[in-house]
């Protein structure tokens, strides 16, 4: 029969088409992928002669089509040929090559470790990924030829983490444990991809080694890469082994030691991800983290004793936060004390106590297995704008940071950033704990701190520069969107390089702020060890309305005294002397601290007329008239708010005036004024509707709710009070809700509803605690335990402060 007219030049015809589906791969590129030369792959398809099954589905899942139908039609073309036509030289696979006899079974795996403790969780993983039936209840898959023997393709599994997270000591123990699961044998090479001490290992030489432990004389080896690969294959073909490769540098190092089937599953270890292999290969990956603290704790007293270290408890939790559960790291410091019995833990934790010396505390004299020898070999295989980065995160100190952040630090477009930030990542030289945030371990940031010094301090300097402007002008244009209606303060321009955000809206900013809280915080503490008097002053302003809204007021406290340290610095800045003063005596006022804080706003106030200012005059009486209220004298309230209101109505500031409104209305409330109370409270309820201020329209709400329950009518009080929860809970204004709750509960009460009553009170003395205002938890814990005892007393005016911050739906 015409081979060229019969079904296998149509077979071959349509693997072509396959390939021209798949976007006209090349054969090189196809060979990497099927483990088959290009040649080879390259006479499938021309219709000279049916390949054999084996290379035929090569060609396909190179193509990314469906082995199990290319199969049947492989078999259907085979039936359909006829004697003498151009068949596939062999229908069925031959014997693979068997070691000579008398070869004896290759057991390569190296000792493990004596002390392996924990990481049982893995190790379960690993039995579940390699094991028919996720456990050693079955010795190994099938014999070739059962049902189900055997995949098509090996099953891989990779085991990533960074330099000292123990990823050999994991895999060589689960191997030790489930050695009758292989009776065949376990093949072992040490890739070397990160070894200080030389290059990786040419795959060449690692199949070299597999095929002479497979009993092949070194004369049968043959040259070419790709006959060692297939000759490798062969021998292992049907054998249940268990191969193991250690230290992969990257997928191409380990692409040629993969089996051709699943008989041998196959455990590879590497500092990087080897995207490369799940993406071919289908491989499963284990990522090792640092030890949890039992599991640290449990590590540590193996190597140095139980009673050593029950005898030194404190020593013992600081050495195990030092080395922050890295086995490597435990396992060198235990090394070093575990032959020193008299030496007290103590002294060890005052070695690892000191940043500046923790890497040498965990190094081991002429040996290249230390902790700096790990990140080191790591550190050396990054491209040099990935090092350059990562040199760079060492030198801030911000334990996570954002990818936009990271663009700014690195003076780089933020999709570059991202790309090398993933290059860190794949490394395993910073975590990635939420998508778009990177953290990296305290002992590699020490590390890389080491390499940021060595960049020189101008070259820092000005990346540090970078990112805070960054910070500092996000931070701004958040504020922006917290508080427009706000006067603003000026900043100078950001430095060259830094990229700060620009938010879309009121929820993106807060999102923002609520990731980036911590960061600003440092960058805050930062200012102040470096006497940046200027920034100090205006971080406190910029995250005022935020501190408020999230009920952080012990920060915000804090944070206003250093700006009133710092404002004797500040003497040709007058509007930083009004804001502060009005800052620190708000912030006391929140605080419960109302005879510190009512002279610092008077002294705004002064300033504010002194200099002639109308606007920060009226909000210098509406900022006393919160103080006031607080301090219990609502006769002074009420009278700063009418001057308030009234200055503001001058200049015509609706939003204010609905503000003024609210304080006059909370004030008549509490001496007693309710006809008057409920006339304010009603004009600040329209003047917030009809401008947008949902927190102004909570506020009003509370005022009204609050006349309701004084004037004998808790039904209405109570829908008052849960229409303003209802804006509250949505905006997350925390601070506020557990205020309006602690009002709720008295509505319910008088309705006779006890039960609601109690859940209102208790979420609110859970959110006082939260919030840490501990008198405001105490009272309302006293109102549940009085509540059992008898009638419920009248309720309080309402504690919360009138809205310092505005903000727009």
């Amino acid at each position: 029969m015409d081979a060229a007219a019969g079904p296998v030049a149509e077979f071959a015809a349509q693997l072509r088409a396959l390939r021209q589906s798949a976007g006209a791969p090349s054969y090189r590129a196809m060979a990497r992928a099927a483990h088959y030369s290009a040649s080879t792959l390259a006479r499938a398809a021309d219709g000279s002669t049916l390949p054999t099954l084996d290379v035929a589905l090569a060609y396909v899942e190179a193509c990314g089509g469906d082995p199990a139908a290319w199969r049947e039609q492989w078999r259907n073309v085979v039936a359909g040929t006829p004697r003498g036509a151009a068949r596939p030289a062999q229908t069925q696979p031959a014997p693979p090559p068997r070691a000579p006899a008398g070869v004896p079974t290759p057991r390569q795996l190296p000792a493990g470790t004596r002390h392996f403790t924990g990481r049982e969780e893995e190790l379960h993983r690993l039995s579940a990924q390699l094991l028919p039936g996720g456990d050693s209840s079955r010795a190994g898959p099938p014999p070739p030829g059962e049902p189900g023997a055997h995949p098509v393709s090996p099953v891989v599994t990779t085991v990533c983490g960074g330099g000292g997270m123990g990823k050999t000591s994991l895999v060589l123990e689960w191997a030790r444990r489930h050695a009758a699961a292989f009776p065949d044998g376990q093949l072992y090479v040490n890739l070397r991809g990160f070894d200080p001490g030389g290059p990786p290992v040419d795959p060449a030489t690692a199949l070299q080694g597999f095929l002479l432990a497979l009993g092949l004389p070194q004369e049968a080896i043959p040259p070419a890469l790709d006959a060692q690969a297939a000759l490798y294959r062969s021998m292992v073909a049907g054998r249940r082994m268990l191969v193991v490769l250690d230290d992969a540098a990257d997928t191409r190092q380990v692409v040629p030691l993969l089996p051709g089937g699943g008989s041998a599953p196959v455990l590879v270890t590497s500092r990087r991800r080897l995207d490369g292999l799940a993406t071919t290969h289908d491989a499963r990956r284990i990522r090792l983290d640092p030890l949890p603290a039992a599991e640290a704790r449990e590590l540590l007293g193996r190597r140095l004793g139980l009673r050593r270290v029950a005898a030194e408890p404190e020593a013992a939790a600081e050495i195990l936060d030092r080395c922050g559960g890295l086995p490597l790291a435990l396992t060198i410091a235990a090394a070093r004390w575990g032959a020193r019995d008299g030496f007290p833990l103590a002294d060890l934790a005052a070695e690892l106590r000191d940043e500046s010396a923790r890497l040498d505390a965990l190094e081991v004299e002429g040996s290249l297995v230390g902790l700096r020898a790990a990140l080191e070999s790591s550190y050396r295989a990054l491209s040099e704008p990935a090092a350059e980065l990562f040199a760079l995160l060492g030198s801030v100190p911000y334990a996570e940071i954002g990818t936009e952040a990271a663009a700014s630090l690195a003076g780089r477009p933020p999709q570059r950033a991202a790309a090398l930030l993933r290059e860190l990542d794949d490394a395993h030289l910073v975590a990635q704990p939420a998508p778009g945030r990177y953290r990296t371990h305290d002992l590699v940031r020490l590390y890389a701190a080491e390499r940021g010094r060595a960049a020189g301090p101008e070259h820092v300097a000005a990346a540090r520069a970078r990112l805070d402007d960054f910070y500092l002008h996000s931070l701004f244009r958040a504020e922006r969107r917290l508080y427009p209606q706000r006067a603003a303060i000026a900043l100078p321009e950001p430095v060259a390089g830094a990229e700060p955000l620009r938010f879309e809206g009121l929820a993106q900013a807060l999102a923002w702020l609520d990731t980036e809280y911590a960061n600003l915080a440092v960058l805050r503490e930062d200012a102040v060890a470096q006497h940046r008097h200027e920034v100090v002053w205006k971080i406190a302003w910029a995250l005022m309305t935020y501190r408020i809204r999230r009920g952080r007021m012990r920060d915000d406290l804090v944070s206003w005294r250093d700006a009133l340290a710092a404002l004797p610095h500040l003497s040709g800045h007058p509007e930083a002397a009004y804001m502060v003063r009005c800052g620190y005596g708000g912030a006391c006022v929140r605080a419960g601290r109302h005879a510190e804080g009512l002279p610092h706003l008077r002294r705004a106030r002064a300033l504010a007329e002194a200099a002639g200012d109308v606007f920060c005059r009226a909000e210098a009486h509406f900022h006393l008239a919160a103080g006031h209220h607080y301090a219990g004298d609502g006769r002074q309230s009420l009278a700063d708010a009418t001057r308030a209101l009234s200055v503001f109505r001058t200049i015509g500031d609706p939003v204010w005036i609905g503000l003024s409104l609210n304080a006059a209305a909370r004030a008549a409330t509490h001496v007693g004024a309710y006809t008057e109370a409920r006339a304010h409270a009603q004009a600040a309820y329209v003047l917030a509707r009809s401008h947008d201020q949902t927190d102004a329209e909570a506020e009003a709400s509370v005022n009204l709710g609050f006349v309701a329950q004084r004037t004998g009518d808790p039904a209405a009080a109570l829908e008052h009070y849960e229409h303003a929860v209802l804006i509250h809970r949505k905006r997350r204004n925390v601070y506020f809700e557990a205020d309006v709750l602690e009002q709720l509960g008295y509505a319910q009460a008088h309705l006779g509803r006890a039960a609601a009553a109690r859940a209102a009170w208790r979420q609110a003395a859970e959110s006082y605690r939260v919030q840490w205002r501990i008198p405001e938890a105490d009272r309302v814990e006293r109102l549940l335990a009085a509540q059992a005892e008898g009638p419920v007393p009248e309720s309080p005016t309402p504690s919360g402060i009138m809205c310092f911050s505005v903000v727009r739906t």
